[in-house]
């Protein structure tokens, strides 16, 4: 009777975070928990009433897993081995285009070769540091699956739902020419505007970026002066052009926001909406989250060896936001295997001979 409260439990807590506050990582791990909870109910239903039905559900679900998992893992692999060689071709051997590679080769490393000599690993302080970096490889490889969903479901927008606001991040200039990587996001933002705005209800369209220091002129002018050009009128756009960093450029959008709602006598709660690259929406909703601005995401599209690659800078991006948790986790792990090898040491070895 417990496990039904618990599934239940679980099944409201992610409806709740998914209407409230979905601009965590925390979501992804109830999503893990609820899918495991999800699938405990359909077994112990199974075997009370005897569902043929759910019988096939479950031995599906379980011929996925078991049959489906290796060929993803496997896929997985040289999608990061492939897509990171295609960037570094591409792109050049710069340390931010070997990300993919690395991982891959990494993971490729441990999961593979690294399981034939571990029973050849028999010193305790050597087992220990083997547990430790064990125990590091697979509570990142859980964090990644975390941010992943948790990246893939804040790109899900709610149906029906109209925005006031739309906010497109810059992303550097060439000079004073807009890139490609920079126009999808102006592209995108422009085609919401559209799908948005009307006389009645009138949208805004916030173009923020400053000035590099290679750059001809600041961001938010190049990108509303590009949007411009594929039609859209200067009345409805807002520039930034101060901003440094994706905090900023949320910060600074956020007061041009309050500014334009103040001056628009607008009664009712606004809605914005956040503009960037696919890879990047994630870590910028959780930097709208620290500035207090309530919006979602959306995503322009990347070439897949470029999103890749992008992906894993965001996810490290996003742990180095939370630095100070994961150090306190990988603490906790170090001195666990200490006192695991020295009960090893002390009251283990000495009693096998």
């Amino acid at each position: 009777m417990y496990f039904y409260f618990t599934f239940v439990l679980v099944t409201f807590l992610l409806l709740a975070m998914l209407i409230i506050e979905r601009r965590t990582m925390l979501l992804g791990f109830v999503f893990i928990l609820w899918a495991a909870t999800f699938a405990f109910t359909l077994t112990v239903l199974f075997e009370t009433y005897h569902l043929n039905s759910l019988f096939v559900l479950i031995v599906a679900v379980i011929l996925i897993l078991f049959i489906g998992f290796p060929f993803y893992f496997i896929s997985f692999i040289l999608a990061l081995i492939t897509s990171g060689m295609k960037l570094i071709k591409k792109e050049g051997k710069k340390l931010r285009n070997l990300l993919s590679l690395l991982l891959g080769i990494t993971v490729l490393v441990w999961v593979f070769i690294i399981p034939f000599f571990v029973d050849r690993i028999t010193h305790p302080i050597a087992q220990g540091i083997f547990g430790l970096i064990s125990f590091s490889v697979f509570y990142f490889v859980f964090l990644m699956l975390c941010f992943s969903i948790s990246s893939w479901v804040n790109l899900q927008r709610i149906p029906f739902k109209s925005y006031d606001f739309i906010i497109v991040l810059g992303s550097g200039l060439i000079g004073k020419r807009v890139p490609p990587l920079l126009a999808s996001r102006i592209e995108k933002g422009i085609a919401l505007f559209k799908k948005h705005h009307s006389e009645k209800k009138p949208v805004k369209i916030i173009f923020t970026g400053g000035k590099g220091a290679d750059e001809e002129i600041a961001e938010g002018k190049a990108m509303a002066n590009y949007a411009i050009e594929k039609g859209m009128e200067q009345k409805h756009i807002l520039i930034e052009d101060q901003a440094v960093n994706t905090y900023e450029n949320l910060l600074f959008s956020k007061t041009l926001i309050e500014k334009d709602v103040e001056e628009r006598d607008l009664k009712r709660k606004y809605h914005a909406i956040l503009v960037t690259s696919n890879f990047h929406v994630f870590r910028s909703l959780l930097w709208s989250r620290k500035v207090n601005l309530a919006c979602d995401g959306a995503g322009a599209k990347t070439k897949f060896y470029f999103w890749i690659n992008a992906l894993i800078r965001e996810f490290i991006g996003v742990l180095y936001m939370h630095r100070k948790f994961h150090m306190i986790v990988l603490l906790l792990a170090l001195l666990f295997c200490i006192l695991l090898t020295i009960v090893n040491i002390h009251f283990v070895l000495p009693y096998e001979y």
